[in-house]
């Protein structure tokens, strides 16, 4: 980028956003398809109780907060095994249902 085009920019008029620009924000909805199928999911990481869940839904800029001692539970192991631990689950809102372990 040339010192000219930096100018150019830094002239132009700051463009405001079209009114359905929330639409490809953070807080848009995701098309989740069929909302009783399971999906692949995995633990990112533990932040306090809670367990960070990457899903096809919500990635890691915005990842699935959920009880981690509910979700360890379902799998059958312990919380301090959670993270990057992959398993099979209904997303449900904010919620994870019928969660399996990966086959």
């Amino acid at each position: 980028m040339t010192e000219d085009d930096i100018r150019r920019l830094m002239a132009q008029e700051p463009t405001r956003p079209s009114e359905d620009s929330w639409a490809h924000g953070p807080d848009a909805v995701r098309d989740a398809g069929d909302p009783s199928a399971r999906v692949a999911a995995r633990v990112l990481l533990l932040f306090g109780d809670q367990a960070e869940v990457l899903t096809p839904h919500h990635g890691a800029l915005d990842p699935l907060r959920v009880p981690a001692a509910s979700v360890a539970e379902q799998l059958g192991v312990e919380v301090a095994q959670l993270p990057g631990l992959q398993f099979l689950a209904v997303v449900d809102r904010d919620e994870l249902r019928e969660v399996v372990p990966m086959p």
